[in-house]
């Protein structure tokens, strides 16, 4: 059974959807910039209220990191049709990284056969602490080999790796545990976003968003895509651009962080190495 909020948005989308399937491109241009269209052929309201029947589960752990996991929720739950539930070790409910608390809809025991996305969202020391809980990792494994698509955000990568999921696969993870990936047998990506047959991954925090949406657009389309990056207002004016990129960011602050989190680093590698020479 669906949320409020979820029901709400969803009929909200429903209906701003089909008004937009309805409008002309006059209409729309005495309410717009003149801006030149990406493409030239109008989206039909089909297209833009497309439904499917796609089964989402998204891992809650103690000490996730919210947006890995809110976030992608917020743009998958938008599609018309999809099943999108928060699943973890019992139904009760889960401490996030920063205190407040997420209550699952199902427990492990619950996953279906064969879910069409499972995705594991990042953390600190929720991420550690998972590393030693083969339940979860166990669990992880097994909704990853069955599941059509097996995502992840954040460090959440370092969890499928873990799991034995990323083997030979190109992946990402947050810039500061990006070099931890080739432990696993994975092939490090500096890309905010990286699909590899099965597999797809993100980049630290916020590329979870970007993450979402694009699974929108393969899932449903442009269109489709288009109105919940809309609906969402998905527009991102960060107050200093580039800042958000070490390639690009004052490397003042580059040098801080990596001096900040360099005893977590070390404490995951040492983890995912012992996870590997145990095998």
């Amino acid at each position: 059974m669906n949320s409020p909020n979820t029901t709400s948005r969803r009929h909200f989308f429903r209906a701003v959807t089909a008004a937009a399937g309805t409008m002309t491109l006059p209409l729309l241009s005495q309410n717009t910039p003149a801006v030149p269209p990406t493409n030239s052929t109008p989206f039909s309201e089909a297209d833009l209220l497309r439904a499917g029947s796609e089964t989402i589960f998204i891992l809650l752990y103690p000490g996730f990191t919210a947006m890995d996991a809110i976030g992608p929720e917020y743009a998958l739950s938008c599609m018309i049709g999809a099943t999108v539930k928060f699943i973890a070790k019992t139904t009760d409910p889960v401490i996030t990284e920063s205190g407040f608390m997420v209550t699952p809809h199902l427990s492990f025991d619950q996953l279906p056969e064969k879910p069409s996305l499972f995705l594991v969202p990042g953390g600190t020391q929720g991420v550690v602490q998972i590393l030693d809980d083969a339940e979860t990792l166990a669990f992880i494994r097994k909704a990853g080999q069955t599941a059509d698509l097996t995502a992840s955000v954040c460090t959440g990568s370092l969890l499928l790796g873990a799991a034995g999921l990323l083997h030979g696969y190109e992946a990402t993870s947050h810039w500061q545990t990006l070099e931890l990936l080739p432990i696993f047998g994975a092939k490090p990506s500096q890309k905010r976003v990286v699909f590899d047959r099965n597999r797809a991954t993100a980049a630290g925090v916020t590329a979870g968003l970007d993450l979402s949406l694009e699974l929108v657009r393969r899932y449903r389309g442009d269109g489709y895509a288009k109105g919940v990056q809309l609906l969402g207002q998905y527009d991102p004016q960060p107050p200093f651009p580039g800042g958000g990129n070490p390639a690009s960011a004052d490397q003042r602050f580059v040098m801080m962080l990596n001096e900040m989190h360099k005893p977590f680093v070390t404490q995951l590698g040492d983890k995912i190495r012992t996870i590997i020479e145990k095998r």
